[in-house]
């Protein structure tokens, strides 16, 4: 999103009210143009003159007032990228969260939504730029296109808007949970028990992180670092938009404004990775660079209206964008790289303890089947312990004199045994001893 932001700067920097270069000019209509070609244009059957937006630059230039004539192309491609999300959504919708957390469409689920929202929030400042003069522009009522492209101007912006405000209280949410966990870790607990609980907050954090994961979340200026990147990107188009009386100023102010965005992280150290804190100083540095730049420019064209150097010019402001976006696509291109290599090393790496793991369960197993085989097959027929527990009890109860017997006067025929109990070392003799005799025998 970081590199979008600069690649918009950059290209919208076209509608500074100063006397751009040929060159610089044709450079910053071709940062704007998209790769597929703007096919719902050619619908318009309005004549040309009736369509320019009548202010500075955007009259100078004939800009047309109609959105869909200037943002046609992007809007396709955001509505591709909707399409996407909205198929994996409706595959996902019945799925539970639990589920959704470890599949391959929980993932899917991810990936298309953060790139339709990453490339809509990176196209703000087109969107709002193109939003705003047409909603300006109230006499283009004029037929079908005209009305068509008036809504979807309006309804785009206020979507937009909305769904940025969506993902703030969603990114509140996770960072009030965050700290609520660390301050009172055990009543989170508690609060937390439920399996679902946990499950719905770890989904938050994984499909919005692509607004919060490069930088800290210590702070609320770091964890919503993203959303001061979406001030700086309206800030930015509207003095575009609202000073063209004034280019001087105008241009002032630009610089002033990337340049703040230049100290403002500067003191606050919001990223958390080295990587993402070079893009953003490169990025806005480079922005701050073609800021000033185009400041001499309108300076120079108002103390010296025939000033002949305004292509040199054009060629500095061209090398900045080149090394920009050379230096974007080279980055950008080495962490994919990077993340694919982990993948499948990661993967790797899984494969072979899965491959581990299963070769010693196959050792347990056949170790285990050897032991059965060893074991004899015929094994002796033994009573139950609770069935020679229970044999005994009735032989020991039908042994037993009642209180009845013993409270009559009949005598007791008590039948005795000789027992032989084995001689001591240390005692010659025999011990006898008589015990009663539980046979029926005399």
């Amino acid at each position: 999103m970081m590199c979008l932001v600069a690649t918009e700067s950059l290209a919208n920097m076209q509608y500074l009210n100063i006397n751009h270069s040929n060159i610089a000019s044709d450079i910053y209509s071709a940062m704007s143009s998209s790769y597929i070609p703007n096919w719902i244009a050619s619908f318009n059957n309005i004549g040309p003159e009736l369509l320019i937006f009548p202010f500075g630059t955007f009259q100078t230039n004939q800009i047309s007032s109609l959105f869909l004539d200037n943002f046609g192309d992007a809007l396709t491609e955001t509505m591709a990228r909707l399409l996407a999300f909205l198929l994996i959504a409706s595959v996902t919708y019945s799925m539970r969260i639990e589920k959704l957390n470890h599949s391959m469409m929980g993932k899917l689920h991810v990936i298309t939504f953060s790139l339709f929202a990453s490339s809509l929030f990176g196209q703000f400042q087109s969107l709002l730029l193109y939003s705003v003069l047409q909603i300006l522009k109230l006499d283009l009522f004029l037929d079908s296109y005209s009305i068509i492209s008036y809504l979807t101007g309006y309804l785009t912006l206020s979507l937009t808007i909305g769904l940025l405000v969506f993902c703030f209280f969603r990114m509140l949410s996770i960072f009030k949970n965050k700290n609520n966990r660390k301050k009172n870790s055990s009543e989170i607990l508690s609060d937390e028990s439920s399996l679902s609980t946990r499950n719905q907050t770890r989904w938050l954090k994984k499909k919005y992180e692509f607004l919060f994961d490069d930088f800290k979340k210590s702070h609320k200026n770091h964890f919503f670092f993203a959303f001061w990147i979406t001030a700086f990107n309206a800030i930015y188009i509207l003095l575009i938009i609202f000073l063209q009386s004034v280019p001087v100023l105008q241009c002032i102010l630009v610089a002033i404004l990337a340049l703040l965005f230049i100290l403002f992280p500067a003191v606050t150290n919001p990223f958390e990775k080295k990587i993402t804190a070079f893009l953003h100083f490169f990025n806005f540095s480079c922005i701050f660079l073609a800021a000033i730049l185009n400041l001499a420019l309108a300076i120079i064209h108002i103390v010296n209206p025939d000033f002949s150097g305004v292509e040199t010019q054009g060629k500095a402001v061209i090398s900045i964008i080149a090394m920009n976006t050379g230096t974007n696509a080279i980055i950008s291109l080495s962490e994919m790289l990077i993340v694919i290599y982990q993948k499948l090393k990661n993967s790797g790496k899984d494969a072979k303890m899965r491959k581990e793991k299963n070769s010693r369960m196959g050792v347990f197993r056949s170790t285990g089947e050897k032991i059965d085989k060893d074991l004899p097959r015929k094994r002796e027929k033994r009573y139950p312990r609770v069935s020679r527990s229970i044999r005994d009890r009735e032989q020991g109860n039908n042994n037993k004199i009642s209180a009845a017997e013993l409270s009559t006067n009949a005598p007791l025929n008590l039948k005795f045994q000789e027992v032989a109990i084995p001689r001591p070392r240390d005692h010659p003799a025999r011990r006898i001893v008589l015990v009663p005799s539980t046979s029926n025998n005399p």
